[in-house]
C-alpha cells in the first residue's frame, strides 16, 4: 500500500466521538481568534445559577467550563452527537435535550442567566425568551469567509447560514432585534493547515455538511491533487473565520 492510501485509509478508520479532533494530533494545525471565549464564558458563569449550553457537540467544550453552575441544560441538534454528549455531561447533572431546525429551546422563559452558542445556529427571540434580566447571550459563530478553499476544491456550494452571518453588523442586528443589547462584536481570520490528506478525510467525515455527500471514492482525485501538494509544500492552508458577540438582556 503507498502513502496516500495508507493515509486515506487511515482517515477513514479513525473513530469519530462528538467533536473531538484530538486524535489528529498536530495534523491538523488549529489556530484561535484574538479572544479567549472559554474565559469569556467563565466570567459570566461565576455569578449564574443556571447555564444553557446550545448546540454542545459531544460536550467537550462544556467540560471545560468547570466549575459549572447548580442547573446546567446543553442542547445537540446533531444525532451522532446527541447520545455521546449524554454519556459525557449526563454523570456531571447536566440535562441534554434535543433540538430541531426551528431552533426552539424547550425550556420556560427567564429560566437562565447566560446562554452559549458556540458554533451553533439560534433563534435570537428564542435566546432572549429563556434569558433572565440581565442575563448574558455568547456566541461565537463561523464566519462567511471560513474554509473558502474547500468548497472551491471540492466543487461543492455553500450552505446558507440559518444566521445572518454576511457580515459582523448584519449579526449584531438580528441579535438586537431580539430585544439584547449587543455589548461586544468582533471578527478574526487566521490561518490553519492540514498536514496530511488523511486529517482531512477524517474532519470531513467528522463535519459531513462541509462537503456533502463525502466519500473517498467519490473525491479521490481532488485527494489526490490536495495529497501532491502537501508533499510540495508541507502543509494544506485554509483560512479560518470567526464572529464574537455577547449581549445582555436589559433589566
Amino acid at each position: 500500500m503507498n502513502e496516500l492510501d495508507q493515509l486515506l485509509a487511515d482517515g477513514e478508520s479513525l473513530p469519530i466521538a462528538g467533536w473531538d479532533f484530538t486524535v489528529l494530533g498536530r495534523r491538523w494545525q488549529r489556530g484561535e481568534p484574538p479572544w479567549d471565549l472559554r474565559s469569556i464564558v467563565k466570567a459570566h458563569l461565576e455569578p449564574a445559577s443556571a447555564f444553557l449550553d446550545l448546540g454542545t457537540g459531544g460536550g467537550e467544550f462544556l467540560t471545560s467550563l468547570s466549575p459549572l453552575p447548580s442547573v446546567v441544560v446543553a442542547t445537540e441538534g446533531y444525532p451522532p452527537n446527541l447520545e455521546v454528549a449524554r454519556v459525557r455531561l449526563n454523570p456531571l447533572g447536566v440535562r441534554v435535550l434535543p433540538i430541531g431546525e426551528d431552533q426552539r429551546i424547550d425550556l420556560p422563559e427567564r429560566s437562565v442567566n447566560v446562554v452559549l452558542a458556540r458554533h451553533e445556529a439560534f433563534d435570537a427571540a428564542e435566546v432572549a425568551r429563556v434569558l433572565k434580566p440581565g442575563g448574558t447571550f455568547v456566541t461565537q459563530q463561523i464566519g462567511p469567509r471560513n474554509y473558502e478553499n474547500l468548497a472551491r476544491w471540492f466543487g461543492v456550494p455553500s450552505e446558507p447560514a440559518y444566521n445572518h452571518l454576511g457580515s459582523l453588523s448584519k449579526f449584531g442586528e438580528e441579535i438586537a432585534a431580539a430585544g439584547l443589547e449587543v455589548r461586544t462584536l468582533q471578527e478574526a481570520s487566521w490561518s490553519e493547515a492540514f498536514l496530511d490528506v488523511g486529517a482531512i478525510v477524517f474532519f470531513l467525515r467528522a463535519a459531513p455538511w462541509e462537503v456533502p455527500g463525502f466519500s473517498v471514492a467519490r473525491f479521490r482525485p481532488v485527494l489526490e491533487d490536495i495529497h501532491r501538494l502537501i508533499q510540495q509544500h508541507g502543509r494544506w492552508s485554509l483560512e479560518a473565520h470567526r464572529f464574537l458577540a455577547v449581549a445582555r438582556r436589559p433589566g
